[in-house]
């Protein structure tokens, strides 16, 4: 697992040094904290081997990839503090058995030999010209790798292949939970998955305490052409899944991606705004169900929130050896600090009502 972690010159955080992560860790605090930012981080530094990670993370804040170069760079320019790349960014972070992985980008201008992203071919395209790039670079105890470049050709991100030497197998899969509630086609992937090799129980558990009636789990159906995830509560026909709230849609997912296969050295969990369509009195039942699933299949859970009652649900739910808090706050010189709070200092606050969030 991921123990300590550090930020420089990403998104709004200059200086950012986190300590004491656990198997789940929850961030907390204002608005415009950094919450979101530090998971972001977290996803990146251990899905740095990903060229898509960076532009999906961007496209779950609504930046779409912009279709002509000079817009691009300043695309690029989103993922550092006050949109500055002189120094780079960096993303640091310390494993309790693989030891110090580093991840840096910097925007660079360089000719590049590419491959589409988006093609299954290693065929390049030659002559290309200078462009404005993003050049991701891991460093790890046994080597430092130029990962890839990525720049914008014909309206669509390239790939280039560059490395300084090559990368090993990717120790971590990352699994991004974002705060919207869209069911895309990897749920629907996964999902076959697990009805195939009968593997559903666990999902099918944790949807009876949001919706008791249920009769197994979700099935792939057609809606007017388009796939739907249909459920059975016993009324003679199927419903929709978004008929039936969003906190059970939100719960699907939030299992499923629990559920998705780890590598040797586990699995890391992002999830952004976690209490998005759950109703107070099911966050308890959800964050055991987090907690069960985090130990069975080897997951560290990083998310965050707004919400005082997932807070306490949380703290109540789950075991302190297992939970951390951790609490951003912004400085008048606009410092992010991170205060770890411990079960004592998290009892103590919410008994007497103390603002923690």
């Amino acid at each position: 697992m991921f123990i300590d972690l550090r930020i420089r010159n990403f998104r709004l955080f200059k200086d950012l040094t986190i300590k004491g992560l656990k198997r789940i860790n929850l961030f907390v605090g204002k608005n415009n904290c950094g919450k979101s930012a530090a998971v972001e981080a977290v996803a990146l530094v251990a899905g740095g081997y990903g060229p898509p990670v960076p532009y999906r993370l961007n496209l779950e804040r609504g930046m779409k990839i912009p279709t002509d170069e000079y817009a691009f760079h300043g695309y690029l320019l989103s993922f550092f503090r006050d949109l500055d790349a002189s120094e780079g960014l960096g993303i640091e972070v310390r494993h309790s058995k693989l030891g110090i992985r580093k991840v840096a980008a910097a925007i660079e201008q360089a000719p590049v030999t590419s491959v589409f992203a988006d093609r299954l071919t290693t065929e390049s395209i030659d002559k290309t010209p200078t462009q404005t790039a993003l050049a991701v670079r891991v460093e790890e105890e046994h080597g430092r790798h130029l990962q890839y470049r990525t720049s914008l050709r014909d309206e669509r991100v390239e790939v280039s292949g560059q490395d300084e030497s090559t990368p090993p197998p990717h120790p971590y899969v990352v699994e991004y939970v974002p705060a919207n509630l869209e069911l895309d086609e990897l749920v629907f992937g996964r999902l076959s998955e697990l009805r195939k090799e009968k593997n559903e129980g666990l999902i099918v558990d944790v949807l009876r305490r949001i919706e008791p009636r249920l009769v197994g789990a979700p099935d792939i159906l057609f809606d007017h052409g388009t796939r739907t995830l249909f459920c059975d509560i016993g009324i003679g026909k199927r419903l929709p899944i978004g008929l039936m709230g969003q906190g059970l849609a939100r719960v699907f997912r939030l299992v499923l991606m629990m559920q998705r296969g780890s590598s040797t050295e586990g699995s890391i969990i992002v999830i952004d705004e976690i209490e998005n369509g759950l109703h107070h009195e099911s966050m308890s039942d959800v964050w055991r169900a987090i907690g069960e699933a985090a130990h069975r299949y080897d997951k560290q859970v990083f998310a965050t929130t707004h919400s005082y009652e997932c807070l306490r649900s949380a703290n109540e739910a789950l075991d302190s050896s297992d939970l951390a808090i951790h609490r951003l706050e912004v400085d008048g010189d606009r410092t992010t600090r991170c205060v770890t709070l411990g079960p004592e200092a998290v009892e103590g606050a919410i008994s007497n009502g103390f603002e923690i969030r």
